[in-house]
């Protein structure tokens, strides 16, 4: 009877150590954003749940009065879809361009209670997982007068104009989410304004570190890379070691697109260049970081190796790898999803 029991535990065990290798996602977070438009019309055969962990649908968000009044019953094939697969789905407010309302929402104690209610009654209305909420420019970046890069707040971490509101929104948030047992999540920038402190940070489940975008169309001064591996690791060590924020909470954003920057300081910056139209144009293009485009431009972007190493950095020093966004990718052996699910799984190649 012992052998016997033996032998059976080992069974089980062996299976286990199989399920997990193939399932490189089952202790490491693979979070991707998807245009909530497009998850409406998603042919859910087509989306590659059995690579992610989390999707963050972008974006949701309120009238002036605070009010969600968008039917979202269309999302439903593509949530169950989700679920099927273990994957867990995220509503996002705010975006780049975060909406000017929200400031007056937030500002008054009746209706900032107000859009939290409408937002954890969509929430439970469509079986969604969380909220992940992306205000930037003048909530955790300054204003948008003043035209900044990502990389601004690593130069100047005091940055006036960002909305004093903005903690008591989250910590409520979060309260009405955990309530139901609901995550709440994060898109900040590689040197966050001084209104997310470490009280806010707490709140949580998983910041997702946008290392990206520190130079652009709002720096021409500065041509070259936006997301290099170096600021990878900058952007995790000022979240480990001055945010204090511990590596189980920190997920590090890759970008799926490019940038390019003319020859000259005067010539306009390319604002983005998917990645999948990157290496569908130029043969080779997803082994490199950078391209000479014909007219004397250069594209600035992530090739597979750099992906790879990057997701290779986020298991040893963060929890997961969070992709803007997923719709950019391409397919087969180009694919930066498939290269990220490889790099999770290998635990000797290195680049």
């Amino acid at each position: 009877m012992r052998v016997k029991f033996f032998l059976i535990l080992i069974s089980v065990c062996l299976i286990s150590l199989k399920t997990n290798a193939q399932n490189p996602k089952s202790d490491f977070k693979i979070v991707g954003y998807y245009s909530i438009n497009a998850a409406m019309e998603a042919d859910t055969s087509q989306v590659p749940f059995d690579k992610l962990t989390h999707i963050i649908l972008a974006f949701v968000n309120p009238d002036v009065l605070g009010n969600f009044n968008r039917n979202f019953d269309a999302l439903v094939p593509f949530i169950k879809a989700a679920h099927s697969h273990d994957v867990k789905v995220l509503y996002s407010i705010g975006g780049g361009a975060s909406p000017e309302e929200y400031h007056a929402l937030l500002k008054q104690n009746k209706t900032r209670q107000g859009v939290i209610k409408n937002l954890v009654s969509k929430v439970l209305q469509y079986d969604v997982d969380g909220v992940d909420v992306d205000l930037e420019l003048g909530y955790v970046f300054g204003p948008k007068s003043m035209a900044i890069s990502r990389s601004f707040p690593r130069e100047n971490p005091a940055i006036p104009g960002t909305d004093p509101n903005y903690g008591i929104f989250i910590m409520e948030l979060a309260q009405a989410l955990r309530s139901h047992n609901k995550l709440i999540t994060v898109a900040l920038p590689s040197r966050p304004a001084d209104v997310v402190t470490q009280e806010v940070l707490s709140q949580f489940d998983f910041i997702n570190i946008m290392s990206y975008d520190h130079t652009g169309q709002s720096r021409p001064d500065r041509p070259g890379h936006h997301s290099t591996y170096v600021d990878a690791m900058d952007d995790l060590d000022y979240y480990r070691f001055t945010l204090l924020v511990p590596k189980e909470k920190l997920i590090l954003g890759v970008p799926f697109y490019g940038r390019g920057f003319g020859p000259g300081l005067a010539d306009p910056v390319i604002t983005s260049m998917k990645y999948v139209d990157i290496v569908s144009t130029y043969a080779g293009a997803e082994w490199v970081d950078h391209w000479d485009l014909p007219n004397g431009y250069i594209m600035y972007y992530n090739g597979i190796p750099t992906i790879k190493n990057k997701t290779k950095l986020a298991k040893k020093e963060a929890a997961g790898i969070m992709i803007w966004e997923l719709r950019s990718d391409a397919t087969g052996k180009k694919s930066l999803l498939n290269a990220i699910n490889e790099a999770v799984r290998d635990k000797l190649n290195t680049y």
